[in-house]
């Protein structure tokens, strides 16, 4: 299958074009960053709907996965307006042209578009971000939804375990500062449900293998933890020094407000796409070394 993935220099995208290109023809896109050896590559703008329709005619993908985001909350906090052309702007031109072409086009959203006021949130429970990169996010899900009714969102949590590029997952940031002897402060109140990169290719698998599908899917570790437990699991998986982590609370962050609790339910995805997530033990003790 041709698949398409943005945001092929990053984090998750990297690692998906990694993971994915043993079964599928990959091309991916880029900004700044190089995608994985191998896999072909364009560079566009992807808030430029003419740009977007060019390439997917070009490159002739039948799934475009869109990973591409700005997805730092604090420069979201600070430029809404980039925020809007980054996340809201670059999903509503890959779905306008995915709906053209058509391609199926699957948006990777975050958990971070509920308000973290319970836990174990459904694909049912109200989305009311509290950031501004929360509300992109709500609001790219949006767009994709008119552009083609029947794209997928699957709505991501903390990525843990082995990433791609400059950018360090949750768990290999906590790991390089703890073999560094560096002290790692973390919230005692703050949960979620890790996930990491392998565990969403599988679910990506699982859809790509069943007729088109659509609506909105959490794809989320099976543990729902604090950040001060998912740096001792780091501590424990990958045998290091777990005193030198520091608990502290949500009050003493300043800067975009953070969600108490905006674990997932991930219910819908076991069910209907027969998915499981990896342990979370495993996925942390994959993750690179500094």
């Amino acid at each position: 299958m041709r698949i398409l993935i943005t945001g092929a220099g990053g984090l998750l995208g990297g690692r998906l074009c990694d993971l994915l290109s043993t079964d599928h023809e990959l091309t991916g896109a880029i900004r700044h960053q190089p995608a994985p050896p191998g896999i072909p590559v364009f560079g566009a703008d992807l808030a430029d709907k003419d740009a977007v329709g060019n390439a997917l005619r070009v490159a002739r993908p039948e799934v475009v996965i869109h990973c591409a985001a700005l997805a730092d909350p604090e420069v979201c906090e600070r430029d809404a307006a980039r925020a809007e052309r980054d996340n809201v702007n670059s999903t509503l031109a890959l779905a306008t042209a995915s709906a053209q072409t058509g391609a199926r086009f699957i948006l990777v959203s975050t958990d971070l578009v509920f308000d973290g006021r319970r836990a174990l949130s459904s694909e049912s429970a109200s989305a009311e971000p509290l950031m501004e990169y929360g509300r992109s996010k709500r609001r790219a899900e949006a767009a994709a939804a008119l552009a083609l009714p029947d794209s997928v969102i699957l709505r991501t949590s903390l990525i843990c375990g082995r990433g791609y590029g400059p950018r360090w997952s949750a768990s290999e940031t906590i790991a390089r500062k703890l073999r560094l002897g560096e002290t790692v402060r973390l919230y005692e109140d703050e949960w979620r449900t890790p996930v990491d990169p392998e565990s969403i290719a599988s679910a990506i698998r699982a859809l790509l293998n069943r007729p088109r599908m659509a609506g909105t899917f959490h794809i989320a570790g099976a543990e729902r933890v604090t950040r001060v437990e998912l740096g001792e699991r780091v501590a424990a998986a990958c045998e290091l020094d777990a005193s030198l982590i520091e608990r502290t609370s949500r009050s003493t962050h300043v800067g975009a407000p953070r969600p108490r609790d905006v674990s997932l339910d991930t219910r819908r995805a076991r069910e209907e796409l027969g998915w499981a997530p990896r342990s979370l033990d495993e996925a942390l003790r994959e993750g690179r070394r500094a």
